[in-house]
């Protein structure tokens, strides 16, 4: 949907998104000071002062609370129903409107809608027998904001479906003119007149200031939208490059450290000295494995898919980590249905990836306290495999320390750690975020400091 220009015989509006209704369709007329506080909106973040703005700007021009209380109500297709639904206030719609305004300026790939001087004329008519006529009703019931009245709006919308037959082609111009105004207090009368000047009255430029503005935010909206990912992405190009050229450059090294080492251990045998070539030995290998896990997690070869029984998966990886876990008597629960659940997911992989969670969880605990596995299967809103797809959640927590706030958003990072120098390279979650984001999945993370720390591991389930 978008703001798209109107052409009239003497002046230009811009029109709303259309409002459709079987093969019928509307676009209503954007007077210019609606077009100002649209153009307001687009360039404030502060979410209570755009909501004022367009809802200063409904109270006069009833084609506005029209058209947002029509789209509030839409369906997917944007169908309108036969009636208009009910809104509490002007405030209220204002709200709903003001966050999606900025996705619904797309200003290309329609026509030019054009209007007629006799419809021009019938607009703002409509606006002032609208306006007289709520204003009436909020004297009447003594409320003393029309903002906030839902009688306001009420009677500002009544006639919304006049709005709607004024976009058809008129017989005549005195048809245009045959709108009167209905019995109104002077107080009423004076503010049908000021709406109908206001709704008339043409701000210079601002027909052609919409537009630019509407693609602007559009186009820092998609920025905002992808920034994440673009960056994610540019990330992962530099870790490709550097950990190739790390790897071509220093494996070849360490390799020949690593076997000098084990050649002169062979020939050793002097107890101290055996200690310190087997620690060269080692620690060249370490530095081999570093290369590794930056090759791995830069660019991992893609998952070879297999059934997957996910329940005897974290059997073996809770076998797996037992006697680290009873080495610091941190005690292993599992929460699991015991029945199968086969899903297709590379076995390797995917048990690298949940036995990361847990050693990051016994690394956290460091001693004591407890580590839980819970294994479930559910609908989800995730945009995995689209709405209401079913998934397997793998959820690994423990009673530990729990991660920071300025941490969590680093937790995923390459080579970042929250532990001390030395204690590992902070790659185990890392490969994890991958693994899983090469299954079509995604892992979550809820922690508050102090309170422990759970990871979930949602991956779709698509069945053998």
């Amino acid at each position: 949907m978008g703001f798209l220009i109107g052409i009239m015989s003497e002046r230009r509006l811009l029109t709303l998104p259309a409002l459709t209704r079987g093969e019928e369709h509307w676009k209503l007329p954007l007077c210019d000071s609606s077009a100002m506080a649209v153009a307001l909106v687009l360039v404030t973040s502060d979410s209570a002062t755009r909501t004022a703005k367009l809802a200063e700007a409904m109270v006069v021009d009833p084609a506005l609370s029209i058209w947002t209380l029509l789209r509030r109500s839409n369906s997917p297709a944007d169908e309108i129903s036969d009636a208009l639904p009910s809104a509490q206030s002007i405030r209220e719609i204002a709200d709903w409107l003001s966050p999606r305004l900025t996705a619904a300026v797309e200003l290309s790939g329609e026509s030019l809608a054009s209007f007629t001087s006799e419809q021009y004329g019938r607009f703002a008519a409509l606006v002032a027998e609208s306006v007289g006529a709520a204003r009436e009703t909020m004297r009447a019931t003594g409320t003393a904001s029309a903002t906030s009245d839902p009688a306001y709006l009420a009677a500002l919308t009544t006639r919304w479906s006049e709005w709607l037959a004024a976009l058809r082609p008129l017989n005549s111009a005195a048809e245009a003119n045959s709108a009167k105004l209905p019995q109104l207090s002077a107080e009423s009368r004076a503010a049908a007149d000021e709406a109908w000047r206001r709704w008339l009255n043409e701000i210079p430029g601002i027909q052609e200031l919409v537009p630019v503005l509407a693609a602007h935010t559009k186009r820092l909206a998609a920025f905002e939208t992808s920034f994440d990912a673009r960056l994610q992405s540019a990330k992962l190009d530099a870790m490709k490059e550097f950990a190739y050229g790390a790897g071509h450059e220093l494996n070849n090294p360490l390799a020949n450290i690593a076997t000098r080492a084990q050649t002169l251990l062979a020939g050793e045998s002097d107890p101290e000295r055996r200690r310190r070539l087997a620690a060269i030995n080692t620690q060249a290998f370490r530095a081999h494995e570093m290369l590794a896990d930056m090759m791995l997690f830069a660019r991992p070869p893609q998952p070879n898919l297999q059934a997957v029984d996910v329940v005897q998966l974290i059997d073996d990886v809770i076998a797996t980590i037992a006697d680290d876990a009873a080495a610091q008597e941190t005690s292993l629960h599992t929460h699991s249905r015991r029945d199968a659940v086969t899903i297709q997911a590379d076995p390797v992989q995917l048990r690298m990836a949940v036995l990361a969670l847990c050693r990051n969880s016994l690394e956290a605990l460091g001693k004591g306290g407890n580590l839980s596995l819970e294994l479930c299967v559910s609908d989800t809103d995730k945009p995995l495999n689209g709405p209401n797809c079913e998934t397997v959640e793998i959820t690994v927590s423990d009673d530990g320390p729990g991660i920071p706030p300025d941490v969590r958003n680093k937790i995923f990072d390459p080579f970042f750690s929250g532990r001390e120098a030395g204690r590992g390279l902070g790659l185990g979650l890392s490969k994890c975020w991958r693994i899983v984001s090469l299954h079509g999945g995604q892992i979550d993370c809820l922690s508050q400091p102090g309170h422990g720390t759970s990871f979930t591991l949602t991956l779709p389930l698509t069945k053998a």
